[in-house]
C-alpha cells in the first residue's frame, strides 16, 4: 500500500495546521494562570491531548505500513506526556511555587515532541520522493527500500512478483511522440491501479517496465491473476487527444522465497518475461522453483 503526491502533500498540510494549533493552546494556557481561572481552561482536562486540535487529527489519523506506525506512535506518546506536564506546570505557576524542574522538563517534553512531528515529516517527504511523478505509482526506490520487509511479513500466502512491459512501446513513441507515450504509461499504471487486489502494490520500475507485488496461495492463483491482467489491457482502449491505441503485455511471474534479495527475484521475472517476448508478446509466463519456464493459459 502507499500514498499518492497529493495524500502525502494534504498530510503534509493538516498536519502542520495541527502543530500551529499547540501555539494556541501554549497561550490559553498561559492567559488562564494569568488571569487565575484555570478551571475554565481546556489544557487541565485529563484528556486534553485527545481534545486539542492536533490530537483530533491524530486521533482520526490511520497509518499504512509499520513505519508509520512507529512514527505516529511515537507522536502519539511525546504529545501525551506534553499536555501531562503542561497540567501540572499550570497548578505549579497558580500556587506560586518555586520549581524550575517543572519548567525544564516541560521544556524537554516540547522538544522530544517537535522532534517527533519531524522525524514523521521526513517520513511523508521521503515516501512522497520515492512516488513516480509521472505515473504516480510507486518507484523503484520504494520497492527497493520495501522488498525485504514485504517478503519477511508473508504469513498464510506465498509473495509473487509480476514483471511486466508494455510489448513494442518505442512504436508509440517513434509514431505518436512522446507526450502520447507519456499518457500511454499514465494509463496503465491507473488499469494497474484499477485492477489489482488490496493489498498488493504495483510500482514503475523503469521506462516501460512495471512490477506487482502480489500474494497468493499458490502459482496457480498467481498465474490466473496475471492473466487477467493482461488480457484486460489487451482489450482496453486508450485514448489521448484524438487517437486511440491498443497496447499489450508481457509479463514474467516469479515466486519469492524467503531470505531472496530483489535483485535475485527481479532476475528470475525478467528472465520469464525476456522468454515472453521472444516468443510472441502479449502473454504470462512463470519461472518455478526448478527454473522451469511455462506459458501461463489459464
Amino acid at each position: 500500500m502507499y500514498r499518492s503526491t497529493e495524500q502525502i502533500d494534504n498530510i503534509l498540510f493538516d498536519l502542520n495546521k495541527a502543530v500551529d494549533a499547540h501555539y494556541d493552546w501554549l497561550i490559553n494556557m498561559f492567559a488562564c494562570v494569568v488571569n487565575n481561572n484555570i478551571e475554565q481552561s481546556e489544557s487541565i482536562n485529563v484528556n486534553s491531548h485527545h481534545l486539542c486540535h492536533f490530537g483530533r487529527w491524530l486521533d482520526g489519523h490511520q497509518s499504512m505500513d509499520q513505519e508509520e506506525s512507529n512514527c505516529l506512535q511515537a507522536i502519539e506518546a511525546t504529545h501525551t506526556k506534553m499536555h501531562h506536564c503542561g497540567r501540572e506546570l499550570m497548578w505549579v505557576i497558580r500556587d506560586k511555587k518555586t520549581n524550575t524542574d517543572k519548567f525544564s522538563e516541560f521544556k524537554h517534553r516540547l522538544t522530544l515532541f517537535s522532534a517527533a512531528v519531524t522525524a514523521y515529516k521526513i517520513y511523508l517527504l521521503k515516501m512522497r520522493s520515492s512516488v513516480d511523478i509521472l505515473t504516480g505509482l510507486p518507484g523503484r526506490r520504494m520497492l527497493d527500500e520495501r522488498f525485504e520487509q514485504q517478503l519477511k511479513d508473508v504469513s498464510d500466502q506465498n509473495m509473487y512478483m509480476l514483471l511486466l512491459d508494455i510489448d513494442r512501446f518505442k512504436n508509440v513513441n517513434d509514431t505518436y511522440g512522446h507526450l502520447v507515450g507519456d499518457a500511454v504509461l499514465r494509463e496503465l499504471a491507473q488499469q494497474l491501479r484499477d485492477r489489482i487486489r488490496e493489498g498488493d502494490t504495483a510500482y514503475r520500475y523503469g521506462g516501460e517496465e512495471f512490477i506487482i507485488i502480489l500474494y497468493a496461495p499458490s502459482d496457480r492463483e498467481a498465474c490466473q491473476a496475471a492473466l487477467r491482467l493482461c488480457k484486460s489491457v489487451a482489450a482496453t482502449t486508450i485514448r489521448c487527444d484524438d487517437k486511440a491505441l491498443n497496447i499489450t503485455v508481457t509479463i514474467g511471474v516469479t515466486q519469492a522465497w524467503a531470505g531472496e534479495s530483489i535483485g535475485v527475484v527481479v532476475k528470475r521475472a525478467d528472465a520469464a518475461m525476456y522468454r515472453g517476448k521472444q516468443t510472441g508478446r502479449n502473454r504470462c509466463m512463470l519461472m518455478d522453483e526448478g527454473g522451469e519456464i511455462h506459458l501461463i493459459t489459464s
